[in-house]
């Protein structure tokens, strides 16, 4: 018996020790307690309490630089951070700071910081993330963020992190390709790029130039002062039902050696026109539109292009949409495809309905 009893006291403490082992591998917090820290937390009703390590992990909800953030019954509490620095450059450093960046203050503070960004992933070309300690190139990692410090940016980063937010920095390089497959669904970006609704632009200096799309709209509104746009920009967008641009194909002026005026520019992957199948709605408000402007474009019903000069649009703007069922022009001299009845709008355009 008494044997029996010594196998389940060992069994018992093997046990706790697993226990304890795996607690502590899920916890690389930056300081090894000796008889326990405690915090002052001020909650958002004025109250203060005085937090055990484990009484504020229990609620721990991040950090934000300054304090370590606490939520419990509703209420938001703070606890002073000592590791504001670390926060700091984990949040906005280049690679070189990252590099040097090393865990700092409280054990709570380390527990926070791995909170906020052990879903973090860095590239420039290669991986790095935050252990806990330090920050740790590694071969590649899947994690809920990437940031992209600088360079080129290979669709096949996005596919292997499987990242859902992307943070780009002003040394990045954005492709029109870049989303295409990609889980992206947030995205934060430095000047000089900008986002609005998915739409990526990059500030130059001959204008904005929309240049790539996260892809996950379905319906988009395109920024009305943007004066370009690359081949291919939405070619990320498969869900598209509805868009409104400035102008169709690749600039507002058709002048230049390289415009292009067909709407199906802005989809143009491997030398092919995609077009979106679910999209059905297109506004335009400028620019000019070329004869066949919307080739490829076998899906659309509805196009509003009252924006545009009547000067501006070709006889043959809309030939050959056989799915066309609406559209509103300023230019009454049309050729359409099928039977079409007509009406003026109280704007002056002609709108045209397909009988």
């Amino acid at each position: 018996m008494k044997i029996r009893t010594t196998k389940i006291i060992k069994k018992a403490g093997a046990v706790l020790f697993s226990a304890t082992c795996l607690f502590s591998l899920f916890t690389p917090y930056s300081k090894k307690v000796t008889g326990g820290e405690r915090y002052e937390c001020v909650w958002a009703d004025g109250s203060v309490t005085e937090e055990s390590f484990s009484s504020a992990y229990r609620d721990l909800a991040g950090m934000d630089g300054e304090s370590v953030l606490l939520s419990r019954g509703g209420l938001k509490g703070r606890i002073a951070s000592g590791a504001g620095e670390v926060y700091s450059v984990l949040d906005k450093g280049t690679l070189p700071q990252l590099l040097e960046c090393t865990a700092a203050g409280t054990r709570i503070d380390g527990a926070a910081l791995y909170r906020t960004y052990s879903k973090r992933v860095w590239y420039d070309g290669s991986y790095y993330v935050w252990t806990g300690e330090k920050v740790e190139r590694v071969p590649k990692s899947a994690r809920e963020e990437i940031v992209i410090l600088e360079g080129n940016i290979p669709p096949r980063v996005l596919q292997e992190t499987n990242a859902s937010t992307i943070y780009l920095r002003a040394g990045a390089l954005v492709k029109a390709d870049t989303f295409a497959g990609s889980n992206v669904k947030k995205l934060f970006a430095e000047a000089p790029y900008s986002e609005r609704d998915g739409a990526i632009y990059l500030d130059t200096a001959g204008g904005k130039r929309l240049v790539s799309a996260i892809g996950t709209e379905r319906e988009m509104t395109i920024e009305e002062d943007s004066a370009f746009a690359d081949e291919g920009a939405l070619t990320a967008c498969r869900n598209l039902v509805s868009l409104t641009l400035p102008f169709l194909g690749s600039a507002l002026s058709s002048y230049g050696s390289g415009y292009r005026g067909e709407f199906a520019h802005l989809f143009a992957s491997g030398g092919e026109f995609r077009v979106p199948a679910t999209l059905e709605r297109v506004k335009v408000t400028g620019g000019r539109i070329i004869s066949f402007a919307f080739y490829g474009c076998a899906n659309v019903k509805e196009i509003d292009a009252c924006g545009v000069d009547a000067g501006e649009i070709s006889r043959m703007a809309f030939a050959g949409m056989n799915s066309l069922q609406k559209l509103r022009s300023p230019q009454r001299d049309l050729i359409l495809a099928g039977n079409f009845k007509s009406y003026t709008a109280e704007c002056g355009c002609t709108v045209y309905e397909r009988i």
